[in-house]
């Protein structure tokens, strides 16, 4: 199974994100059930014992909850040649975020070292929302101009170990387990 942890958004981000989609020719917009913000991604995960462990560390990790408010727009453009820009939504800065990423990450390295390469990269607190399949300049500027709603800080009260499972119509993100958040 293929797993990552991530952050469940509160119902009033969800509508706020999901008020900017369309308007875009050639975007995927993903449902607003499968917005999420990753906070690690494991990868595959074959042997049950693995994932028990996973389990064990995340429930021992003890951090504040994240307080989670829009920041703004941005994008990532594709990695290989006519490849598809992924749309995103940013997150502003939070110290119990980084934190808690950040305790997430180390945990989980120890762990499973394979992987810990790409989860050791600068981390942009993000919510991907669409991927843009024929990338152009123009269309480009047009989503980074998109003004994104004013939202209040809305606090999160546990992160979620999820498998990702591939379909059709696109990945279908299912929590397995929910690790709360302590003040």
């Amino acid at each position: 199974m293929r797993l990552f942890v991530g952050l469940e958004l509160p119902p009033a981000l969800l509508h706020a994100i999901g008020e900017l989609r369309g308007g875009l020719p050639d975007v995927t917009w993903q449902s607003p059930e499968s917005y999420h913000l990753t906070l690690h991604f494991i990868g595959e995960v074959t042997h049950p014992h693995l994932l028990e462990e996973i389990h064990h560390g995340l429930s021992a990790i003890r951090a504040t909850p994240p307080a989670l408010r829009l920041g703004g727009t941005g994008l990532f453009t594709a990695g290989r040649p006519n490849g598809p820009d992924t749309l995103w939504i940013g997150c502003a800065p939070d110290d119990a975020l980084m934190m808690l990423r950040e305790k997430i990450r180390k945990g989980l390295n120890r762990m499973i070292p394979t992987g810990s390469e790409r989860n050791n990269r600068h981390f942009t607190p993000h919510i991907t929302i669409a991927r843009m399949e024929r990338p152009d300049q123009t269309r480009r500027q047009r989503w980074l101009a998109t003004t994104v709603p004013p939202t209040g800080a809305r606090p999160i009260g546990h992160f979620t170990l999820f498998q990702s499972i591939r379909h059709a119509d696109g990945p279908f993100y299912e929590p397995l387990e929910h690790y709360p958040l302590h003040f």
